[in-house]
């Protein structure tokens, strides 16, 4: 093939590209926000590698990188949801946990119009016996729920809250919020473990388009934190 006929070939490829990310910005923008709530985990710095959805260790620099979330199985749009992804920010509001207790949180987000996108990578189980209560509490279903990753949580807001009220929504894994939420103090309140001998960030085995085919990998489940 010429150079003068692979031009025109190129460049409908560059068109089509755009075109997908464009319907991905418009479709983020026409999805409304839902309420829902928010949890986190990962302060030891590895479970997050160890998500229901098998995808192993996570490199920070792939997708999402850490800003990743394990959502309740009592969630409508739970099946198939690994590999999806949702932008979520703080919201300023009282609330109940699944006990009925109210939770006051009305003043503790750091910006309510600045949001993050994670990827979810694992579950957060209604019934799980090895911390019964905790996940009682908060992934069975009388709200909508998510467990974030600790460097996700802490882009919002303070961890001392252990829980807050959320804004969420679907939106492509490439989305890039309009407003992205950032850590104010610059660091993080844990510390995270060396990548395994040889690893590269190509070897990340999240998809990266939240609309292709969901992972087939079947689920591990795992505790909530304890809040």
């Amino acid at each position: 093939m010429s150079r003068a006929s692979k031009a025109p070939v190129l460049l409908v490829g560059l068109l089509a590209l755009w075109a997908c990310e464009l319907t991905g910005a418009q479709r983020s923008k026409e999805e409304p926000w839902k309420l829902g709530r928010a949890t986190f985990y990962g302060k030891d710095g590895w479970s997050i590698h160890t998500g229901s959805c098998g995808y192993g260790y996570m490199d920070e620099n792939a997708g999402t990188g850490w800003d990743v979330a394990a959502a309740s199985d009592s969630n409508k749009d739970w099946k198939d949801s690994c590999g999806t992804c949702k932008e979520v920010r703080c919201k300023e509001m009282w609330f109940k946990d699944g006990y009925g207790q109210k939770l006051e949180r009305e003043t503790i987000c750091y910006d309510p119009a600045a949001s993050l996108v994670v990827t979810i990578t694992d579950t957060c189980p209604c019934i799980y016996p090895g911390n019964y209560y905790s996940n009682k509490r908060w992934c069975c279903g009388d709200m909508y729920h998510l467990d974030l990753s600790l460097w996700s949580f802490e882009k919002l807001a303070d961890t001392r809250y252990g829980v807050i009220a959320i804004e969420w929504r679907d939106v492509p894994c490439s989305y890039r919020p309009v407003k992205r939420a950032k850590n104010p103090f610059n660091r993080r309140s844990t510390g995270e473990r060396s990548a395994p001998r040889g690893w590269r960030a190509s070897f990340d085995r999240r998809p990266y388009n939240a609309y292709s085919e969901p992972a087939a990998q079947g689920r591990r489940l795992r505790g909530a934190a304890s809040v």
